[in-house]
Parts: C-alpha cells; sequence; structure tokens
C-alpha cells in the first residue's frame, strides 16, 4: 500500500505519494500552511479515479474537470498532471520516456491514494 508523506520546506509544504516499494508516483506543488496541503491530498484522493485527457495525440476532446492530463514537457518527455474539479493542480508525475509508463502512474493513483495513510514529519 501507498502512502503521503508531507514534507515541511522553507517556504511551506508539500506532499509526495509514494507506492508501496517506496517510489514517488506524484508530487505537490508548494502550500503555505500544512492544513492546505491536507487538504489538497484529500481532494487527490476523491479525484484518484478520474479521466485521462491525452494531449499528446493531434485530435483530442477536452474533458471536464476533474481530470488527469498527460502531455508532452518541455524538456521532451512526457508527465501527468491531476486537477480537481475547480481546475487546480493537484499533484504531477516525475518525467517519464515513455506514454506507457505515465499511464500505469495514473493507474497507480487510483490503486494507492484512496486508502493511503498521511505520515507528516
Amino acid at each position: 500500500m501507498g502512502k503521503f508523506t508531507v514534507q515541511q520546506m522553507k517556504a511551506g509544504y508539500k506532499f509526495n505519494l509514494k507506492a508501496g516499494n517506496g517510489q514517488i508516483i506524484a508530487s505537490s506543488e508548494l502550500y503555505h500552511v500544512a492544513e492546505e496541503c491536507l487538504a489538497a491530498i484529500e481532494r487527490v484522493r476523491r479525484h484518484a479515479g478520474a479521466a485521462v485527457e491525452d494531449q499528446t495525440l493531434p485530435a483530442r476532446q477536452p474533458l471536464p474537470f476533474p481530470k488527469f492530463t498527460v502531455r508532452h514537457s518541455e524538456r521532451g518527455s512526457i508527465r501527468f498532471y491531476l486537477y480537481d474539479e475547480q481546475g487546480a493542480l493537484l499533484a504531477h508525475s516525475k518525467h517519464y520516456t515513455a506514454k506507457r509508463s505515465c499511464l500505469a502512474g495514473i493507474r497507480s493513483i487510483a490503486e494507492n491514494a484512496p486508502g493511503a495513510p498521511v505520515i507528516t514529519g
């Protein structure tokens, strides 16, 4: 089972969702206070099974929020992003070299996030 780890940084708080093997599945942006970070974790849990909008395809149909988006990064890799119902970014992946691996990361969120404990420290 995965877990959310919350870290205090110099300018605020961020979380990582880690798989059972310790690998980071997704990371958050920086939040100013811990409560905002914890609230974002709850929204990740709620939207872990959101639809996927593949923006790497030439012809794509935009989906409503909440959703995952899959797109090419400025570095030429591929990443996913999870947005809540208001369109706010909740989490993003690492840089992948293959779309198949990126999509597996999204499936891993669906499997790990809903029941993942939150570890602070």
